[in-house]
């Protein structure tokens, strides 16, 4: 008995010096970029936001007085940090100085649509040829999700119908692809 009290002593001993050992170090976690993707055999409004780049080299048009939405898959989570959310998209129109207005919304299962941040000014394309275009908003604190939730970017046409608009997607432009950007704050 002694002798298996001294080996059960013994393995204690070597034991707990290595469990108290810890282990310090630091990780560094990128926040997301969804890449606009082009145009879907539904005909709708919506398109989709992937966390990988398009391969495929697409135009998506829309006219003024209408809208298009890029919208991600179902997010997973609970909550979603308070954030910056920066598009970065290639446009042209057929009518230099029109104007676009541009959102971030969150939207439920069944496309029920709440607004994460309006972009404060209306874009102005000025080029009939791609241009980048750089527009951004801040959330106004945390954004509750449930599981199925997703967030969106929709661009709006301001005008009449005889302008139209064509967003690049999947084409690498030196300075990335048309994508948002989700920057934590």
């Amino acid at each position: 008995m002694f002798l298996g009290i001294l080996i059960v002593w013994l393995v204690t001993a070597g034991v707990v010096p290595f469990l108290s050992n810890s282990i310090l170090g630091s990780s560094q976690v990128r926040a997301p970029i969804f890449y606009l993707d082009g145009p879907h055999e539904d005909g709708g409004a919506y398109h989709k936001l992937y966390v990988e780049e398009i391969p495929a080299d697409e135009e998506v048009y829309f006219f003024d007085g209408h809208r298009v939405v890029f919208k991600t898959e179902d997010l997973d989570v609970d909550s979603f940090y308070s954030i910056k959310l920066k598009g970065i998209v290639w446009l042209k129109t057929n009518n230099s100085g029109s104007t676009i207005q541009a959102r971030f919304i969150k939207l439920r299962n069944n496309n029920n649509e709440q607004t994460i941040c309006d972009v404060s000014s209306p874009i102005t394309i000025n080029s009939d040829d791609f241009e980048k275009y750089e527009f951004s908003c801040l959330s106004d604190g945390e954004i509750d999700l449930s599981p199925y939730n997703r967030i969106g970017l929709e661009l709006r046409g301001n005008g009449n119908e005889t302008i139209d608009y064509q967003i690049s997607v999947g084409k690498e432009y030196g300075e990335g692809y048309s994508r948002v950007e989700v920057i934590p704050q």
